[in-house]
């Protein structure tokens, strides 16, 4: 492993403690009882909450030269992933109808909401298979696997913008997409500055790839042509 990210499970320790801190008010406070959350809530935080400890505990089997235990995790997270995608994608879809029929959210907000998924979901889902495709690269393989950190990282910023901060849904997304941004942006002058950037360019893919649809979401969602192609999407789930 690299020197510079020889520890590089703290960083993803301290990613686990955003979430943490992020999710206490809005879903851990209400244990044991967890009045008006469903199972969909509960699977879904069990599946991210092992992502995490996966991203923890293999940075960790590396440096004790662990290596049969780190291909063996590895391979586990060819069945964890597509079941981490499936629970985010059907918590989007429940999020959706919630919002259109019991909060009374107006339709054009509504339709908006199906912008969100290209924030997280697709660039989750590109640096995992980015990941896998180069996992005989190890420096490739280990800069797309933190950039999968800053995606999940993500949804405990949005909560700490709005539960600690008292931000708005919106205000605390754009917040959260200008950190995720400035972080990759940090990551990548970390490699020019160390002389790595020449080489390998994997922080610039996933900068591109996180980057872009989240600055399209200061823009896009309420446009004429997504609202009808949202709209086209919502015919085809009824």
């Amino acid at each position: 492993m690299e020197k510079g990210f020889k520890n590089i499970a703290l960083f993803f320790a301290v990613t686990a403690a955003i979430v943490l801190i992020g999710f206490f008010p809005t879903y851990l406070s209400h244990f044991p009882y967890f009045e008006g959350f469903v199972a969909l809530h509960h699977f879904h935080g069990f599946v991210m909450a092992l992502w995490l400890v996966v991203l923890i505990v293999q940075p960790i089997l590396i440096n004790k030269r662990k290596y049969q235990w780190h291909r063996m995790i590895g391979k586990f997270s060819y069945v964890l992933v597509p079941i981490i995608v499936i629970s985010m994608a059907l918590v989007y879809q429940r999020s959706f109808v919630i919002s259109v029929a019991e909060n009374g959210t107006d339709h054009i907000k509504s339709l908006s909401m199906l912008f969100l998924p290209l924030t997280d979901i697709l660039p989750f889902t590109v640096f995992y298979l980015l990941a896998i495709i180069y996992r005989k690269k190890v420096a490739n393989h280990l800069r797309f696997m933190i950039s999968t950190a800053i995606v999940v990282g993500s949804a405990g910023i949005v909560r700490i913008c709005m539960v600690w901060l008292g931000m708005d849904f919106v205000g605390a997304m754009y917040a959260n997409a200008v950190l995720m941004i400035l972080v990759l942006v940090g990551l990548v002058l970390y490699d020019l500055y160390h002389k790595k950037l020449s080489e390998n360019k994997s922080f610039v893919v996933a900068l591109l790839v996180l980057g872009i649809p989240n600055l399209l979401l200061m823009y896009v969602p309420y446009t004429a042509w997504w609202q009808s192609f949202a709209e086209g999407i919502v015919k085809a789930m009824n």
